[in-house]
């Protein structure tokens, strides 16, 4: 599949074609607005021509430009799965559900998250609005699924699936083209690999469940993996890093 990659302050969105027009696969901090612009027009799409915004879960750097965009372009129609619907009514991060940080090298280096984003975006972000984002309620016009999907039943024009894959969060989800292409959104990364991440994200809610997700995508025969943090990286890396983190190194708040 081809797909267009949108590199915000720390989080990257996708789009790929739907006939004439574009899908874009979440949004990112509402501090990214001028980023997410910038990037749009560095890619030469205009936002009126995204047909469908879908979103991988319902965390703030996900989904804190859902309102901006659905502004800018009220005829766009949001794909979110029934839990995502949910948890975006509360405008916060779910912390009922358990996890942790991935180890103490990373739970020091996200002291200073809020720092880089405010570098990168070249504005104050309030410490207070930490985890937050403005409430979203699903409208007539969006689509919320509670099983696995393909996108031509929703109305996109591609050979793809929408699948669950939980552990980073209860709501998250990916999308497996037919080539073997996964946007996987939180279900792995490839950034801070200095702090041992191992290809996971650095917040986990529940670690064995993580893992089980990485056995389902190469189960389904994904081949390349775009995560929405870091760059594309082989499916084999999922293989090689499998359980290479240990729940008893997390580092969970009390």
């Amino acid at each position: 599949m081809e797909l267009v990659s949108l590199r915000l302050s720390v989080t990257r969105d996708y789009l790929f074609k739907n006939g004439s027009k574009y899908v874009l696969v979440d949004t990112g901090y509402k501090e990214d607005w001028k980023l997410f612009s910038r990037r749009l027009e560095e890619a030469g799409i205009q936002i009126t021509q995204i047909s469908h915004l879908i979103l991988t879960h319902h965390h703030d750097d996900h989904v804190g430009l859902v309102h901006k965009v659905v502004a800018m372009n009220p005829a766009i129609v949001v794909v979110m799965s029934l839990q995502t619907k949910e948890l975006l009514l509360a405008g916060k991060n779910d912390v009922l559900h358990g996890g942790g940080l991935l180890n103490k090298r990373v739970a020091a280096l996200l002291r200073f998250k809020q720092l880089y984003v405010s570098l990168i975006v070249g504005e104050r972000i309030d410490s207070a609005q930490n985890l937050m984002f403005e409430p979203y309620k699903a409208r007539e016009n969006d689509i919320v699924f509670g099983a696995e999907v393909r996108l031509r039943d929703i109305g996109i024009e591609a050979d793809a699936t929408l699948f669950f894959s939980p552990g980073h969060s209860i709501d998250s989800v990916s999308i497996l083209f037919g080539d073997g292409d996964c946007l996987v959104g939180d279900a792995a990364a490839n950034f801070l690999a200095f702090a041992g991440t191992k290809n996971c994200v650095v917040f986990v809610r529940d670690l064995e469940e993580y893992y089980r997700t990485w056995e389902d995508i190469l189960a389904r025969g994904a081949k390349r993996i775009f995560p929405a943090h870091g760059a594309v990286f082989d499916s084999d890396r999922l293989r090689r890093n499998l359980r290479r983190n240990k729940a008893q190194d997390m580092v969970v708040d009390d």
